[in-house]
């Protein structure tokens, strides 16, 4: 009886929702059997008032791994937009509309730990998009293309505008 996490044992697995908690037996039960645990002020069943960040990150952040699914994020100007992730394996290019749609970005040099872009303060237009990519495993099966692009959809779009979120 009691609160049971069941977890992925890869921390960056957590991080990113890999994640549950389950309720074995009654809340308040008979303390003999082990089941007079206590869930804090919470009531049974209660939504929490802040939901928990999703999979893919939250509006200024994106989880970055090999297999994810393409980020699109809306930010106002001069927020800042975190990529996250652990191993030193990845990098972030900020690339063209073309290269971004042929994963023609070339960068080998691998880095760990968080990658910080600032949108700027001021942009062309009512919205202004801006396009990243992992430039790793470049040419590794086909020439001109990135593999953690291609592949392992190592990409995301930024919209900067004054109407975002």
């Amino acid at each position: 009886a009691g609160a049971w996490i069941f977890h992925c044992h890869i921390n960056y697995h957590v991080q990113i929702g890999m994640a549950m908690v389950l309720q074995i037996g009654e809340l308040g039960g008979n303390p003999l059997l082990g089941q007079a645990w206590c869930t804090g002020p919470l009531e049974q069943n209660a939504v929490c008032k802040t939901p928990p960040p999703s999979p893919g990150g939250g509006p200024a952040s994106i989880y970055w791994y090999f297999d994810m699914e393409p980020a699109h994020r809306c930010v106002k100007p001069g927020m800042n937009v975190t990529w996250l992730w652990e191993n030193k394996d990845h990098n972030v290019n900020n690339i063209t509309k073309e290269d971004f749609i042929s994963c023609n970005v070339n960068n080998s040099i691998a880095y760990s730990g968080d990658h910080v872009w600032t949108a700027p303060t001021e942009i062309r237009g009512i919205t202004e998009i801006f396009y990243f990519a992992c430039g790793r495993a470049y040419g590794a099966k086909t020439p001109n293309v990135g593999l953690h692009c291609r592949d392992g959809n190592m990409r995301a779009t930024i919209r900067v505008s004054n109407s975002c979120p």
